[in-house]
This record gives structure tokens, sequence and C-alpha cells, in this order.
């Protein structure tokens, strides 16, 4: 085993795997790609990234059950039982294996706000001949709003053949694609915003076609599936916008993740990339010190009480430091200090008292050059992580001064920073980090609503202002993310028939009222469609300077940048 190839994250449920059995993969399936078996004979597997030479040959492989999904391409996804981690580590050709992680699901008024109407009766521009692809929890194929403009909608959690990208789903079309359905109803939602007809909650490009992808959310499948629109669109002679509602912290937040990197590569004239910045600005999830040199600084995390089965630090920091870790339990007990490790396995098991503490201290990842440890705590036995308030200890072994972030995984959502340590940026994570994505921040545009009870509804959020929930920029190596800001609260959209929503946020039949950076993206996703109507050949970057110089910031001059802002809200009437 090549110890040295596999992320932090895919070593500890390797080594997890191989200490206690397929029982143990049970606690990483949601964070890092780990897919249960289907019946007993069958073995587990492992979804994941592969990093090799762009003309590498993989296609031996398959002799170990590895499913390579591309034949060519520096970051390839790929399909094996966690067992064959051993010879993939080993072939040659191959420089980095990581995990794919299960991301999270991040128009009346809207429309006014950012002067859509006035642009659309001057251009006449609605988006025919314009792809939008959809990724995200479905669509209802059956509402009003989309009738006929579906073009392709690949499933991929349902049994299949798959396609040219991943040979895993269906791809459904005509009569067919009310086979699938979206019980979720995000993606109908969004789906709406982006394109949906209807004469009140009309979205921004009603006359775009779409390719739908219901997705499991790994963002390995979600990666095929952005090469699968892009692949759809070049096929039918279309330009293309991409939309990403989703998002996840557990990679470097610098774009150089392997979701991130797949967009860049897949972008260009005519396929655009958009995605959500996030919805942690109210949470304490990132976590920021600065630690001089030949001292030692500590980070507090507090862990609820009997609710959290196991918690993950993913902590990063600039090549040019070294440092050493270390972990305190509310009951005092403390870890020794664990140097980088680059001669062998770099995971080591510590056991505490009231806890297990297993800590990943690798050299350089190859994606930035930059360090990444990696935290795993675990109750003793069946027991819950200790609850109360942690430390992480780091201590700086080098002769400069290193600034390390650090961001809290957990399976609830409920572990957060305390005190000095907590750090109200760097909370944009992939695939929204991607370069070349235009990465989309929320606008509250409306804060009351009547709901299909007639009872009027009125959200805690302030009106004309950046939406509170908004995660901030800028990136980890202090790239300008988000891009631009856009209505995100509150949004009336397509309901699926499928989604069980309470009644207080629907507003009749068809329609519901939801809010997030997941809503504002896919306005800016139709709006970048009626753009590509215009100009089929405009670029990521084309794209992007046309949105900055159409956006402000209020009070302040155009082009200023803001972490939480990006550079302002929208204003479509001179595109």
């Amino acid at each position: 085993m090549r110890h040295e190839k596999l992320s932090a994250g895919l070593l500890l449920a390797f080594e997890d795997y191989q200490h206690e059995g397929v029982q143990a993969l049970m606690t990483h399936k949601r964070s890092l790609g780990i897919m249960a078996p289907k019946s007993v004979v069958k073995p587990t597997k492992s979804l994941v990234f592969i990093y090799c030479d762009s003309d590498a040959d993989l296609s031996h492989l398959s002799q170990h059950g590895i499913e390579v999904n591309q034949n060519t391409g520096n970051v390839r996804t790929a399909f094996l039982p966690i067992d064959s981690l051993d010879a993939l580590s080993e072939e040659p050709a191959i420089q980095r294996i990581k995990p794919s992680r299960k991301l999270k699901l991040r128009m009346d008024v809207a429309c006014q706000a950012v002067k859509l109407p006035e642009f659309k009766n001057k251009t006449g521009l609605t988006g025919k001949g314009v792809i939008i692809g959809v990724i995200d929890s479905g669509i209802d194929p059956k509402h009003p709003a989309f009738t006929g403009r579906i073009l392709r909608l690949w499933d991929q959690t349902l049994p299949g053949p798959g396609v040219t990208e991943g040979a895993y789903g269906a791809e459904l079309t005509g009569s067919l694609l009310t086979v699938s359905q979206d019980t979720n109803g995000h993606g109908t939602h969004v789906a709406g915003i982006a394109s949906g007809a209807d004469a009140t909650y009309c979205g921004v490009a009603p006359d775009a076609e779409l390719v739908i992808i219901k997705s499991d959310l790994q963002d390995a499948h979600i990666a095929d599936a952005v090469r699968y629109v892009f692949r759809v669109a070049d096929e039918l002679g279309r330009p293309a916008v991409v939309n990403l509602s989703l998002g996840g912290h557990a990679d470097a937040h610098d774009g150089s993740d392997s979701l991130s990197k797949i967009i860049d590569s897949e972008t260009g004239p005519g396929k655009i990339a958009c995605c959500a910045a996030g919805n942690e600005g109210n949470d304490n999830i990132h976590g920021q010190t600065s630690i001089p040199s030949g001292k030692m600084r500590g980070m507090r995390f507090n862990v609820p009480l009997n609710q959290v089965g196991i918690v993950w630090l993913n902590a990063w920091y600039s090549k040019d430091s070294q440092l050493e870790v270390s972990l305190r339990s509310p009951n005092g007990f403390v870890t020794p200090f664990q140097k980088i490790i680059t001669d062998g396995n770099p995971a080591v098991d510590h056991q505490l008292p009231d806890a297990r503490v297993q800590i990943v201290t690798s050299g350089p990842d190859p994606s930035n050059g930059d360090y990444n440890f990696f935290v795993q705590i675990r109750g003793n036995g069946p027991s819950p992580v200790m609850g109360g308030v942690w430390q992480l200890r780091v201590r700086n072994t080098s002769s400069t001064n290193a600034r390390l972030d650090v961001w809290t995984l957990d399976e609830t959502s409920s572990v957060f920073f305390t005190g000095t340590s907590v750090k109200d940026a760097v909370k944009i994570g992939a695939p929204g980090c991607a370069d070349s994505a235009v990465t989309v921040a929320a606008y509250t545009t409306k804060v009351k609503y009547t709901d299909i009870d007639n009872q009027e509804r009125e959200m805690g959020l302030e009106p004309n202002k950046i939406s509170e929930f908004s995660s901030e920029g800028p990136l980890r190596n202090d790239a300008q993310k988000p891009d631009v800001a856009a209505p995100g609260a509150m949004i009336v959209s397509a309901l699926s028939s499928n989604a069980n929503f309470d009644k207080s946020m629907t507003v009749n039949s068809k329609f519901v009222a939801m809010a997030g950076t997941s809503m504002a993206t896919p306005f800016v996703t139709g709006i970048i469609a009626l753009l590509l109507q215009r100009d089929r050949n405009l670029d990521p970057t084309a794209i992007k300077e046309l949105l900055r110089k159409n956006s402000s910031i209020p009070g302040k001059p155009c082009g200023t940048f803001d972490h939480k802002w990006g550079y302002g809200l929208i204003n479509t009437e001179n595109l």
C-alpha cells in the first residue's frame, strides 16, 4: 500500500475498514464516498477521484474490480471495491486518490429587484436555443412549468446501464421522464427559478431547454454530471449553463479540489457553471488562527451532548510551515503532539479514556502543495462523541509564522468553533470555489408571503440586504469569491408533486417559497442563459466580467469587492 497516495479522509476510512470490517464504513458513508453493498455477497465499494497522467490507459485495473469512468484526463472518477485501494495505490500512473463526498443541497418581486423585466423587454431574450443543466434532487416532469422542455433526464439513483460519463443510473426521455421523481423538491424549485414558464411565477429563461440530472449528491457523480450536460449540449450544437445549488466543506477551499478542477477543465466558450456560495453565514463552521514560529495555539470547538457519532476536522496550512497536532478532550485528556509523517502510514490512532482520536498528518497535498491534516473523533465503543468544549492544539516547529484554517464536519452540522477561534470568512467550499464558476451569494428581496391557507408568513430576515445566511469568502488563498449576489429569499417557484413541504411554505398547489443561495444561483443561471442566447461563444471570464460590471454594493462604487456581497447585487438593465 502506498499510503501517501491516499488523501487523509480516505486513508482513515480504509484504516477503519481494515481494523473493524464493513460495519465501520457505515460511519463514513455520507462524507467519504463509501457505498454500502446491495447484498452480503458483494463487496463494499468506494467512489473516488483518481489523479493520473492525462493519457494513462487504466483499463487493466478492471481485473481488480475497478471501474474507471473516463478514458482520458488528469482527474477521473472510479468505482471500486475498497480492498482494491491497495492495488490502485501501487499503479505508477496514479499520483493521488481522493474520496467522493456527499454534498448538501444549498419569482415575482425578485425579478423587479434586479431590473430583469426591463432587460428582457428591451432585448427580447428568453433563453431560446440554450441548454440549462440542473444537477440536483431531480425534477417533477409533470409540472406545467416545464412542459415539452425537458430534453433528457439522467437519474443516477435508478438501476440502469448509465451513460457515456458513467455506467450507472438510467437516461430517460419522452414519456419515460415520469419514471424519475423529485421527492425532495429542491431540484424542481431550482429549475423553476432558472427556466419555469408560468404567468405569475415565471423563471428567468422560460424558453431554454433542460437537461436534468437527479444525483445522489456524491461529488464524483456530480463531476460526471457536469461532463454529461456539456457533452449533450455539444451533440445538439447548443451553448449550455450548468446550475450547481450544492456544496460542502471537506476540501481546501481554494479551488484545488477534484470537483472544482473538473469544472475548470470542462467549462469554456458556451460552457458555463454557476454555483452556490453556501448557506453557512450564521454557522461557526470555520476556525482560523495564526501561530508564530516556535509557539503553540489552541482552537476551541463545541460538541453537543449525546448527539454526534463522529466528528471530523479538516485543516489546511501553507507549504512554507510545519505544524504538530494534538487534541484535548473536555475532560482534559490529551493526545501526544503528532508530527508530519512522510515515511509510511501518516494515520495514527490515539486512545483516550473518553474518546478514540485518529489524526492524519500527511506530507504536502500534490493538488496545491499545501499541508492538510485530518482529525477524526469517536466515542469509546457505541457511545457518541463526548459533549463539551474540545481543543485542537497546534505547535509551529518551522521558522515562519503559520496561518491555520480548520472546518468542522459532522453528521448533524452541529459542531462549531467558539471564542477567538471563530473566523466569519472562508466559508465557500466546492464547487463554489472553482475558479471558472460564477459563484452566487443571496440577497433578500422578500420577507413576507401568503401561504396556501391564506396565512401571512414573515421570515426573520432583513429586506433589501445581503442575506445573513449567505456564506462568506474570500477563498483560503485570498482569491475573490463570491462573484455576485442575486435574489435568494424568499423565492416562489415550482413545487414538486412528489415532495413533502410544510403547508406554511406552499403558496398554492403548484408553487412553494424557499430561501437560500440555492435559489440565488439559478436566478443567475437563467441570466447567463439569456446572455448565451445573445452570444453563444461567451466564456466564463467574459460572463463574469459582464456580471461584475453590472453589479454593485449599495452605497459603494461599482467594482468594490466584499467577502459577503462579492461585487454586489446584479443589475440586468444594461447587460
